[in-house]
C-alpha cells in the first residue's frame, strides 16, 4: 500500500511538470490570438479587447498573401520531393554498398554539419548570379537534388544510412538473387520499409523551407518572395505610413504558422518512429 502511494506521488508531480510546460508553450500562441482580434488602436493585453475577426481578411487582401503563399508552396514542393529521394538514395549507398573509403566518406558527409549555412550564403549567391539562376525555382531544385536547403542533407543522410544499416541482409541477397538492380532493391525492398524516416525527412524539410525568410530574400525578387519573407520585410501599414497594423500583422502571422502546425501534428507519429529506428544500431 505503501509502495502504491509513493508510485502515485511522483507520477502526479510528472503530470504536473508537463501541465505547466504545455501552458508555457501554448501561452504565446494564446497570446497572438487575442491580440490578433484587437481593434487597430487597441494596446495589446492579455486579456481579449474586442473581436475583430475581419483582421484576419485584412491580413489576406493588405498585401498579396495568397501568391506569397503559392510561392511558399512551390519552394517547398520542390525540395520536400527531390531531398526526400536524393537523401535516401545517398543514405541507402553507405549503408548497404561496399566501396573503399566509404566510411571516410560518410564521415566528411557528416563534417559539414559544423559549418553553419550562413557562411555558404554569399559564395552560393556568387555561383549562381554567374549561372544566371537568380530570381528562379531552380536553385531550390538544385538544393533539394543536394538533400535540402543548409546542412540539412547531413541529418537526413545520416537518419537513412541508420535506418538502412538495420534491415537484415538476407533481403537484400534475396533481391539480387531474383536479378534486382541496385536501385531496384531500394526501390522496391528499402524504401518501402522506411516509410517512417521518409515522412520524417519530408516533414522537417517542409517546416525549414516553409519558415525560411533570408533565403528567398537574398535570391528572389518581392514578387516571387515565399510568405515567411513576404511577412518580414513588407509588413502591414497604416495609408502611406510607418506605422504597422499590429493586430494585422499577427493575424497573418498565425495563418502563417497553421500549416506547420498541421504538419506537426500529423505527423509526430511518423516523426517519433523515424528518430527512434534510426538509433536502433549504429
Amino acid at each position: 500500500m505503501r509502495a502504491t502511494t509513493a508510485n502515485k506521488a511522483p507520477s502526479g508531480f510528472i503530470y504536473l511538470i508537463v501541465i505547466f510546460c504545455a501552458l508555457l508553450f501554448i501561452f504565446p500562441v494564446y497570446l497572438s490570438l487575442i491580440n490578433s482580434l484587437n481593434s487597430w488602436n487597441a494596446i495589446p493585453g492579455l486579456i481579449p479587447r474586442g473581436f475583430n475577426w475581419e483582421n484576419y481578411k485584412f491580413a489576406t487582401t493588405m498585401i498579396d498573401f495568397w501568391l506569397y503563399t503559392k510561392n511558399s508552396i512551390i519552394l517547398c514542393a520542390i525540395v520536400v520531393f527531390t531531398a526526400t529521394f536524393t537523401s535516401g538514395l545517398v543514405g541507402y549507398a553507405f549503408a548497404r554498398i561496399q566501396v573503399p573509403g566509404r566510411n571516410f566518406l560518410f564521415l566528411l558527409v557528416l563534417s559539414t554539419l559544423m559549418v553553419p549555412g550562413i557562411i555558404t550564403q554569399i559564395p552560393t549567391y556568387i555561383l549562381f548570379h554567374k549561372l544566371h539562376l537568380l530570381n528562379s525555382f531552380l536553385p531550390w531544385l538544385i538544393w533539394g537534388i543536394g538533400g535540402g536547403v543548409g546542412n540539412g542533407s547531413a541529418y537526413f543522410v545520416f537518419f537513412y544510412r541508420q535506418f538502412f544499416s538495420t534491415i537484415p541482409k538476407e533481403l537484400e541477397e534475396a533481391a539480387r538473387i531474383d536479378g534486382c538492380s541496385i536501385f531496384r532493391t531500394y526501390w522496391s525492398i528499402f524504401l518501402p520499409l522506411s516509410l517512417p524516416v521518409v515522412a520524417t525527412v519530408a516533414i522537417i524539410t517542409f517546416q525549414w523551407n516553409w519558415s525560411d525568410n533570408f533565403t528567398p530574400f537574398l535570391f528572389m525578387s518581392q514578387e516571387h518572395y515565399n510568405l515567411a519573407t513576404a511577412l518580414g520585410s513588407i509588413g502591414y501599414f497604416v495609408a502611406d505610413t510607418k506605422l504597422i497594423i499590429q493586430p494585422v500583422s499577427v493575424a497573418a502571422g498565425l495563418m502563417f504558422i497553421l500549416p506547420v502546425l498541421l504538419t506537426f501534428f500529423i505527423g509526430q507519429r511518423f516523426i517519433v518512429e523515424g528518430i527512434v529506428t534510426t538509433g536502433i544500431k549504429g
